[in-house]
């Protein structure tokens, strides 16, 4: 093994990241025994998870109702959607099962508390076997007092910035009830005191622990190599000061770093498309895959990604470039999707997840949904539903597309007239009888199934909608324990990884809000709690 003066500092257990599968691990290490220290990349805490929206899909968790959901059902409904795409079919067993568990820990010994959120499981009108409608296996975390909490990090703690969709002060079931003025106090109180909802409150809660603990985090510390001994991980390569850090780690290091979004070279060679990303601002490159990939591990789900149809909003810029927004609009009655050719090419009610998956489609001779595709909607739209920046009532922005006919909308967005007009009338025909023979918008979408009216009060409006991603969810395969596998059979010594940075346990699939998080924090239990285990080595 390597000369302990080689290390600038020595520890049991590095994990790298502080998304929600990092804390996890490291909540779970320390309290096996280990001396742990969290590496992160950015200035700020938190990861994706610290901006979204903070759900947990947590299959027979303690906060359902007794006998309203079991293993079976569970396993059902999960294999029903991944199709075999799986790449481990133990793991999803090895998900169900210890989902229970992990939440029930995380609540009995840490900040950690959560409540039923309002989500049903996604697919549920596909009548798969096993789903849930509400009350659902998705919890979503209690606001946090950041402010009273954590007052010095509250800077530190990321947010949901320049995200538009769901509201920064209000829970997932906030947003989606009426705004009462007993609740438009409770968000004034919010505001007033810095009580944070969804995954700031996630990543705040349990980052408490780790202070309460003692575990150490440094921030703005990019780890850039792994150190390898003998085909053994014994520590990692780091940034911290405009120097190099050498940290040791006598029983593991822990990769939770998220995905590879924002990396454009290996986003062309693994998903084959531009995505555009919705995760924290250029943070997640690939880092975990590249050092993993140095150790040998052996990857899978690498064409994958966590999908969201995604909106470009000319007025929201950081650093002088355009910022990613959630779609807007999509599946509103009066309302299509389509791609260049002027022609719709999928159920626009589907999840979200899935929808941006139809831009990569292959029809035999190229691909004809390759963005950007248009959301074309009428008038009754216009004045009811929120699109980016513009609100009902208000001017209409200069960068939205605007015509009196659909002709002439075409037009303006470079699509074929007569294709436009044809789709079109064909969509309004079967809408009339509230029906879409091509595509099923009527009895499935996302949750519940889609509606349909006729575009037809002008005037007609057009938006670009491109494929976007909340992360990409390909990368090293673990074991049922978090451990690396490596290329060629076993797993990789003292490597372990959790969250987007590994490869999905689902396969392709989301099978409900919530799933990506529940995903990382479940493994980020499991590697936390094995690394923690074993036994120290001299390094």
């Amino acid at each position: 093994m390597s000369d302990t003066q080689q290390w600038d500092r020595v520890v049991d257990v590095i994990v790298v990241g502080s998304g929600g599968a990092a804390l996890t691990a490291a909540t779970l290490a320390h309290d096996g025994g280990a001396e742990v220290l969290v590496l992160e990349k950015a200035d700020q805490l938190g990861g994706t998870t610290a901006v979204s929206g903070g759900v947990m899909w947590l299959p027979g968790n303690h906060h359902m109702a007794e006998g309203t959901d079991n293993r079976e059902d569970a396993l059902a409904y999960i294999r029903a959607i991944a199709g075999g795409r799986e790449h481990d079919p133990e793991l999803l067993e090895v998900f169900v099962d210890t989902a229970p568990q992990t939440l029930r820990y995380l609540e009995d010994h840490t900040p950690l508390r959560t409540h039923v959120t309002a989500l049903v499981d996604y697919y549920r009108t596909w009548e798969l076997p096993g789903s849930r409608s509400l009350p659902g296996r998705a919890v979503e975390p209690d606001p946090y007092p950041v402010g009273s909490e954590l007052p010095n990090w509250v800077d530190k703690l990321a947010s949901r910035g320049t995200l538009m969709s769901l509201g920064a002060a209000t829970t997932l079931s906030e947003d989606m009830a009426p705004k009462t003025p007993e609740l438009l106090a409770e968000l004034a109180r919010r505001e007033a005191e810095d009580i944070r909802p969804k995954g700031a409150a996630l990543i705040a809660r349990l980052f408490k622990g780790l202070l309460e603990r003692g575990v150490e985090t440094l921030l703005g510390t990019p780890t850039r190599s792994l150190v390898i001994t003998d085909g053994e991980v014994v520590g990692v390569h780091a940034e911290h000061e405009g120097r190099t850090l050498t940290v040791g780690a006598r029983k593991g290091v822990v990769l939770a770093c998220g995905g590879f979004e924002w990396n454009p070279q290996l986003v062309r060679a693994h998903i084959g498309y531009d995505v555009q990303p919705l995760s924290p601002w250029r943070n997640n490159t690939g880092d975990g895959l590249t050092m993993a990939v140095a150790a040998g591990a052996e990857l899978g789900n690498m064409t994958s990604y966590w999908g969201t149809p995604a909106m470009i909003d000319p007025d929201i810029t950081r650093d002088g470039e355009h910022v990613p927004q959630f779609e807007w609009g999509r599946a509103e009655p009066a309302s299509i999707i389509v791609n260049r050719e002027g022609r719709r090419f999928g159920n626009e009610a589907l999840p979200y997840n899935d929808f941006p998956k139809l831009f990569g489609a292959f029809d035999g001779v190229g691909f004809p949904n390759s963005g950007p595709a248009y959301l074309i909607f009428d008038r009754t739209v216009r004045d009811s539903q929120r699109i980016l920046s513009m609100l009902p009532g208000g001017p209409d922005p200069e960068w939205v597309h605007r015509a009196e006919t659909v002709e002439d909308l075409a037009r303006r967005i470079g699509v074929d007239p007569a294709a436009l007009e044809a789709t079109v009338t064909r969509y309004n025909e079967y809408a009339e009888k509230g029906e879409d023979p091509d595509f099923d918008r009527t009895t499935r979408g996302l949750m519940a199934p889609g509606r349909v009216a006729p575009l037809r009060e002008a005037p007609f409006y057009a938006v670009e909608i491109l494929p976007g991603t909340l992360g990409t969810n390909g990368g090293p395969r673990v074991d049922r324990d978090g451990r690396v596998r490596r290329q060629g059979g076993g797993v990789v010594p003292g490597l372990y990884a959790a969250g987007n940075t590994t490869a999905n346990l689902f396969g392709w699939a989301y099978p409900s809000g919530g799933a990506t998080i529940a995903g990382g924090v479940v493994f980020g239990y499991l590697a936390g709690r094995h690394a923690a285990s074993r036994p120290a080595r001299q390094v």
